[in-house]
């Protein structure tokens, strides 16, 4: 994670972060109810043995989630879209051999056994409150200034339409009393613009705030080494090069036996 990437770009970073923040409630709400229906028919059914793989089944869901998620945020951090990456190959594979394991009681108790997915199904249960904190702020806090800036849209409006005068009563005539009603309406539309330029701040701010959520939950992401991607590729060879060895050996072996058969052959003629 690199803050200075944030700054370098603040609007990009804001509206990311915005998007991002847009997605917590009904992405929240998905994670808080399928983790706490698991947790729950896990824990009661555990006693006939069913539970223990609905249980470990929800951890593990919930771990993998929460990577996916942390992948998001921490792409935003460091300056690049927030999107959806896909898996590595090595990490696809290790899913595949983790299904087809699944009929083994081992593999679910070893999934119990991990810490990260009961961290995971704490983060999608205790961060479901501020993940609502987080989407309302940012739907009614921009959505509010953006209103205050249309100011004198809605002055004329509310005059020309409904012959009421906005702007008028007795709060703005002492704040503002040598002005118009629509000069008054001008300036709170110039406070709106004011107001507008902290927008993006407090949405980063907001940002801030989840991804140090999340990241005390999840942990730094894990980062396979790059010597891992040449392993598949050199693997087959090494059978090939001994085989290819192996039948060179073998056909030495059968060119001096029959160099040796033809040598007895001759000495009795030579005799």
């Amino acid at each position: 994670m690199n803050p200075n990437s944030i700054k370098s770009n603040p609007r990009a970073s804001a509206y990311a972060a915005w998007k991002l923040q847009l997605g917590l409630l009904p992405l929240g709400i998905t994670a808080f109810v399928l983790t706490l229906t698991g947790i729950t028919l896990g824990l009661s059914l555990a006693i006939v043995g069913i539970g223990i793989p609905i249980l470990a089944g929800t951890l593990a869901w919930s771990a993998a989630r929460m990577r996916r998620e942390q992948r998001r945020w921490n792409a935003w951090q460091d300056g690049g879209q927030a999107q959806d990456e896909p898996y590595p190959a090595h990490q696809i594979s290790q899913g595949v051999e983790s299904g087809s394991a699944r009929a083994s009681w081992k593999s679910w108790f070893r999934s119990l056994g991990n810490p990260l997915g009961y961290r995971a199904a704490a983060h999608q249960l205790l961060g479901f409150p501020i993940r609502i904190a987080l989407f309302v702020i940012s739907l009614t806090v921009p959505l509010s200034v953006f209103a205050v800036m249309l100011a004198p849209a809605a002055y004329k409006v509310s005059d020309y339409l409904y012959g009421y005068v906005l702007y008028d009563d007795t709060t703005m005539r002492m704040l503002l009393p040598p002005l118009s009603p629509f000069e008054r309406s001008l300036v709170v539309s110039g406070i709106g613009v004011v107001l507008m330029l902290f927008v993006p701040a407090l949405l980063r701010a907001c940002g801030r705030i989840y991804a140090a959520w999340l990241a005390f939950f999840a942990g730094q992401p894990e980062i396979s080494p790059p010597a891992e991607t040449g392993q598949p590729v050199q693997s087959p060879a090494m059978p090939v090069a001994e085989a290819a060895g192996d039948w060179l050996a073998r056909a030495e072996a059968a060119i001096s036996r029959y160099d040796e058969d033809a040598r007895h052959a001759q000495t009795p003629q030579a005799h």
